[in-house]
C-alpha cells in the first residue's frame, strides 16, 4: 500500500489544529464578551433604580421641608390671625408646589381651621396618624387611599379613589405651645411625574417596569395588573432590597416569567429617613439579554468561518512546506544517480511574510502601551487635582468652624451658623458642579442663596445685572459673602420685616473676562440700621474671602435706611489657580 504524501499529513494537522484553535478562541471570545455585556446590562438595570430611588428621596424630603418651613410662617403660629390669611398663605404654598392635593391647618382640637382650596374646613380629623403623629414632630405618612377628597370631587371615579402621602408638622406659637398641625397631602401622580421624567432623561425603553414597593410589598407604582397587590418576600429582589442590598437579580416572577431585575431600596435624604421603600426595574429577561444572544450566535457563526478558511489555509500552506521538500528529494535521487542538479533554496518569504506580521504586531502594542501610560498620566493627574480640590475645601471648613466656634455664643448658636454656611458653600458647590467646574453665573448663585428668603413674593428680592461667568475660585468666595450678607438681612437687616427689600445689581469695568466685577447690595424698608460696635465674624468672613483671597474691595455703608454694600472683585485675580480646580 503507498504510503500518503507529505502534504496530506501536513494538510490534516494544520487543519485541525487550526479548526481547534479558531473554535475555542471563538467560545472563549464568545463567553468573555457575553459576560461583560451582560454585567453593562444588567448595570444598567441597578442604575435606572437607583436614580429612581434617589428622585423619590430627595423630592419628599423637599416636599418634607416644605411643610416644616410652612410650620414656621408667622399667620400660620399667630392664632389670632384671621382664617382668610391663613388660607391665603396655604393657598400660596400649594400654588408654588402643584404636587399637593391640598394643605389644611388643623386646630388643636382636631378639626381642620382652614385650607388651601377651602374645602375641608371644619372637618375632625383628630383620629388621623398625621394629626396624632404630627403633634409632637415632622412626620411623613406612606401612600393611602383618600376618601374625603374623593367625595369632594364629583367628577372622580368613586371605585379609584385619589391615593396621597401625609406630610405634617406641629405648629407652636413664640412660648412654644402647640397651637395646631399643619398637614399636605401630596398627591400619588407626583411618583409618576419622577418616574415619566426619569425615562425621558435616560431614554428608559417602553417595555422596561418601574415599581415602587411599600415596606410591607405592595405594589405602590408599576404595571396596572400589579398596583395594590403584593409581591412576594422571597422574590430575590425583594429579599435583597429588605437587607439593604441594591444589584440585579436574574428570576421567576408569580406570572411564570423570567425577569431581570435591578432593585435598589430607598435610604431618606439628609434628616428625613425616607419611608423604607423599595424601587425595582424589570425587563423580561429574553428581552434583556436578546443582545448577549445575538452576540454569541455571530461570534460563534464566525468562528466557523474563520476556522473552515483556516482548513483551506492550512491546507494551502502544506502545499508550500511539502513542495521544497518534494524538490529537495528529486535533486537528492538526481544527485544519487549522478546527475548534474541545481540545489533548490529555502523558502525564504514566508518567514519574511511572519517577521512583517510580527513587526506590525509589536508597533501596534507599542502605540497601545504609549496610549495606557497617556491614560495612566491623566488619571495621576486627575487624582492629584481632586486631592488639591478636597484639602482647600476641607481648609475652608475648618476656617470657617474654628471662626464660626469663636464668635458662637452657645453650641446651638455654632451649630445653627455652621450648617448655614456648610449649606451656602454646598449651594455655590451645586451650581459649579452643574457646570463640571468650569465656571458659574452670577446669577445663578445669587438666586441659589436668596430665593428661600423671597417668601413667594416677586418683589421682595430684585436681581439686576449682565450675564456674568466666575471661575470657581470667586465663585466660593463670593457665594459666601453673599450668604454672610443675606443671613444677616434676614436676622437684623431689610429681611427681617415684611416690608423689607434686597436689591443686588452688578457691572463689569474692563474687558469681559479680565476686568473687575462691581456688585452693590442695598437693602430697604426694614428697621432702623444701628452701626455695630464691634466687627462681627461674618464682616470678617466678608473681608477675608473678598480683600485677602481675590484681592478684591468692599466697603460697608451702615445708613439709617438700610445696610449698603459695593463689592468690586477681579475677575481674573485668580484665573490660573481656578482652571486647576476646575480641571
Amino acid at each position: 500500500m503507498p504510503q500518503p504524501p507529505l502534504r496530506v499529513f501536513l494538510a490534516l494537522a494544520l487543519g485541525i489544529v487550526g479548526l481547534v484553535a479558531t473554535l475555542v478562541l471563538a467560545l472563549v471570545a464568545s463567553r468573555v464578551a457575553s459576560q461583560r455585556l451582560e454585567a453593562r446590562i444588567e448595570a444598567e438595570l441597578a442604575d435606572v433604580a437607583g436614580m429612581m430611588a434617589g428622585r423619590l428621596d430627595r423630592g419628599l424630603f423637599e416636599r418634607w421641608r416644605d411643610i416644616v418651613i410652612l410650620a414656621e410662617n408667622d399667620t400660620i403660629r399667630d392664632p389670632a390671625a384671621p382664617l382668610a390669611r391663613k388660607r391665603r398663605v396655604l393657598w400660596r404654598a400649594q400654588e408654588t408646589y402643584p404636587d399637593y392635593a391640598i394643605i389644611g391647618l388643623v386646630g388643636v382640637d382636631g378639626r381642620i381651621q382652614a385650607t388651601s382650596t377651602g374645602a375641608l374646613e371644619g372637618a375632625e380629623v383628630g383620629h388621623r396618624e398625621y394629626f396624632t403623629n404630627g403633634r409632637h414632630s415632622p412626620f411623613v405618612g406612606d401612600v393611602h387611599d383618600v376618601v374625603l377628597l374623593a367625595a369632594i370631587d364629583p367628577h372622580h371615579d368613586p371605585a379609584d379613589p385619589p391615593r396621597v402621602l401625609d406630610i405634617a408638622a406641629p405648629v407652636r406659637d413664640d412660648a412654644g405651645q402647640l397651637v395646631g398641625v399643619v398637614s399636605g397631602h401630596l398627591d400619588w401622580a407626583w411618583a409618576r411625574a419622577a418616574e415619566a421624567s426619569l425615562r425621558e432623561t435616560t431614554g428608559t425603553p417602553r417595555d422596561l417596569a418601574i415599581l415602587v414597593l411599600a415596606r410591607d410589598g405592595t405594589v405602590l407604582l408599576g404595571p396596572e395588573g400589579l398596583r395594590r397587590t403584593r409581591l412576594p418576600a422571597e422574590l430575590p429582589s425583594v429579599a435583597g432590597a429588605r437587607d439593604g442590598r441594591s444589584g440585579t437579580e436574574t428570576e421567576t416572577w408569580p406570572d411564570g416569567r423570567r425577569y431581570l431585575t435591578g432593585f435598589r431600596p430607598t435610604r431618606g435624604y439628609r434628616d428625613f429617613p425616607g419611608l423604607g421603600w423599595t424601587v425595582l426595574v424589570r425587563q423580561d429577561a429574553g428581552t434583556a439579554f436578546a443582545s448577549v444572544t445575538d452576540l454569541r450566535r455571530q461570534i460563534l457563526l464566525w468562528g466557523l468561518v474563520v476556522a473552515t478558511v483556516a482548513a483551506g489555509i492550512g491546507w494551502f500552506a502544506a502545499g508550500l512546506l511539502a513542495r521544497p521538500l518534494r524538490r529537495l528529494a528529486i535533486a537528492a535521487s538526481a544527485l544519487g544517480r549522478g546527475e548534474a542538479v541545481t540545489v533548490p533554496g529555502s523558502a525564504v518569504r514566508e518567514a519574511q511574510a511572519i517577521s512583517h506580521a510580527l513587526t506590525a504586531a509589536a508597533r501596534a502594542l507599542g502605540r497601545q502601551e504609549e496610549e495606557r501610560r497617556a491614560a495612566d498620566a491623566r488619571q495621576d493627574l486627575l487624582i492629584h487635582e481632586l486631592n488639591h480640590r478636597v484639602k482647600n475645601t476641607l481648609a475652608t471648613v475648618q476656617s470657617m468652624a474654628r471662626q464660626t466656634a469663636r464668635s458662637a455664643a452657645s453650641l446651638a448658636d455654632f451649630t445653627g451658623s455652621f450648617e448655614a454656611r456648610l449649606l451656602a458653600m454646598s449651594q455655590t458647590h451645586n451650581v459649579l458642579t452643574a457646570n463640571h467646574w468650569e465656571g458659574a453665573g452670577l446669577s445663578g448663585i445669587l438666586s441659589a442663596e436668596l430665593a428661600p428668603y423671597a417668601g413667594g413674593r416677586a418683589d421682595r428680592i430684585r436681581l439686576e445685572g449682565p450675564p456674568v461667568s466666575l471661575t470657581p475660585a470667586v465663585a466660593l468666595p463670593l457665594g459666601m459673602a453673599i450668604h454672610e450678607l443675606a443671613t444677616n438681612a434676614a436676622k437684623y437687616g431689610a429681611l427681617s420685616a415684611e416690608t423689607g427689600q434686597v436689591a443686588v445689581e452688578w457691572s463689569l469695568e474692563g474687558r469681559a473676562g479680565t476686568g473687575t466685577l462691581v456688585l452693590r447690595w442695598r437693602e430697604s424698608g426694614g428697621p432702623v440700621v444701628v452701626p455695630p460696635s464691634r466687627t462681627g465674624f461674618g464682616t470678617r468672613l466678608i473681608r477675608a474671602s473678598l480683600e485677602r483671597e481675590l484681592a478684591g474691595e468692599v466697603a460697608l455703608h451702615y445708613a439709617e435706611g438700610g445696610l449698603s454694600c459695593r463689592i468690586a472683585v477681579p475677575l481674573a485675580a485668580r484665573a490660573p489657580t481656578a482652571r486647576t480646580e476646575a480641571a
